[in-house]
C-alpha cells in the first residue's frame, strides 16, 4: 500500500514561460498531473469503490452551473472504462459500503443500488425524495433537499436523526472513532457523541467534501484549500482553491477535481524551476 504524507505544498508549473513544466510538489515528492476525464462540469463528490477501483462522482454541464440537474458518472482507473450512468434524474449523491461492495446513489427521486455487472441502477428508497448527500458508515445517511436534513436507515427504515433536529446539514462524515463532523453555510463542526455537544470547527471555510484516505485521516476540501483533521484541530495542507473534489484510490494515490477535469497525481522522479505558487 503506498502510503501519502502529505503536506500539498504545490508549484504546479516552473518558471518557464511555455508552462512546459507542469508538475505539482506535495511535500518532498513531485507529481504528474494525468487528466482522466476533461470537459465536465465542476465534478464534485469523488467517491472510489476500492474493490474495483472505481472512481464514482456527480457533474454539472458547463452551461448548467446554476441549474441542479446533476449527473453521475463513473471511471475505473484500473481499465479506464468510463460513461455516465443512466436512469437517476438529478443524480448527485454517493456513498459506498467498501465492506460489502454496495453501492448507493442519490437523486431527485430517491436513493438507487448501482449494479457493477449490469452497470444499472435499481430503486432503493426513499421515493419522490430530493436527495442532496449520502453518507455509509455502518449504517446509511442521507441529506435531504432543500430542508438539508439528515436521515439514517434502520431496520430498513429511514427516519430522521434525532441528534440533528433544527440543524441544517450539507456535508457528513462519521469516522472509524465514530467522531462525527458536518458542515453547513456557516462552517465546520464538531459532534461530541459522548456529552450530546456541537464544537465549531471553522466558521470561515465553505466546505465541498469530507472524504478519508485508506489510513483513515481525514480531509476538509474547501474554498480557501486542503485540510487535515488533526487530534487538536485541523490543519492547512493546501492553499489551492480550485480543488472541488478529492478522493483516495486502492492504493492511496491521489485523484483530484477541478472546474473541469478528474484529474491523477502520479510521482515523478523529476521536478520544475520553481517560481511562485499558482495552478
Amino acid at each position: 500500500m503506498n502510503r501519502i504524507l502529505f503536506i500539498f505544498v504545490i508549484t504546479a508549473t516552473s518558471g518557464i514561460p511555455n508552462k512546459s513544466c507542469d508538475r505539482m510538489r506535495i511535500g518532498n515528492n513531485w507529481y504528474d498531473r494525468e487528466i482522466l476525464w476533461s470537459e465536465l462540469g465542476r465534478p464534485y463528490n469523488l467517491n472510489i469503490h476500492r474493490g474495483s477501483n472505481t472512481l464514482f462522482f456527480s457533474y454539472t454541464q458547463p452551461e448548467t452551473y446554476s441549474d441542479v440537474d446533476f449527473q453521475l458518472a463513473y471511471y475505473n482507473l484500473d481499465s479506464n472504462d468510463h460513461q455516465n450512468i443512466v436512469g437517476i434524474r438529478g443524480g448527485c449523491a454517493v456513498a459506498i459500503n467498501q465492506a460489502t461492495d454496495e453501492i448507493y446513489l442519490g437523486g431527485s427521486e430517491g436513493i438507487y443500488k448501482y449494479n457493477m455487472l449490469t452497470k444499472l441502477a435499481d430503486f432503493y428508497g426513499e421515493k419522490g425524495v430530493n436527495i442532496w448527500a449520502l453518507f455509509y458508515r455502518r449504517n446509511l445517511f442521507y441529506i435531504s433537499y432543500p430542508d438539508q436534513k439528515l436521515h439514517i436507515e434502520v431496520d430498513d427504515k429511514f427516519s430522521p436523526v434525532k441528534e440533528f433536529l433544527g440543524i441544517e446539514v450539507d456535508h457528513f462524515h462519521v469516522n472509524n472513532d465514530n467522531i462525527i463532523y458536518f458542515a453547513n453555510k456557516t462552517g465546520l463542526y464538531k459532534y461530541d457523541n459522548d456529552n450530546n455537544d456541537i464544537r465549531n470547527v471553522n466558521n470561515l471555510i465553505t466546505v465541498r467534501q469530507i472524504v478519508e484516505d485508506v489510513d483513515d485521516n481525514v480531509y476538509i476540501c474547501t474554498n480557501l484549500g486542503v485540510f487535515l483533521i488533526k487530534v487538536d484541530g485541523m490543519e492547512k495542507i493546501s492553499d489551492i482553491k480550485n480543488i472541488y473534489g478529492l478522493a483516495f484510490d486502492r492504493d492511496n494515490n491521489i485523484i483530484i477535481s477541478d472546474e473541469k477535469n478528474i484529474i491523477k497525481l502520479i510521482n515523478s522522479k523529476s521536478g520544475c524551476m520553481e517560481d511562485k505558487e499558482h495552478w
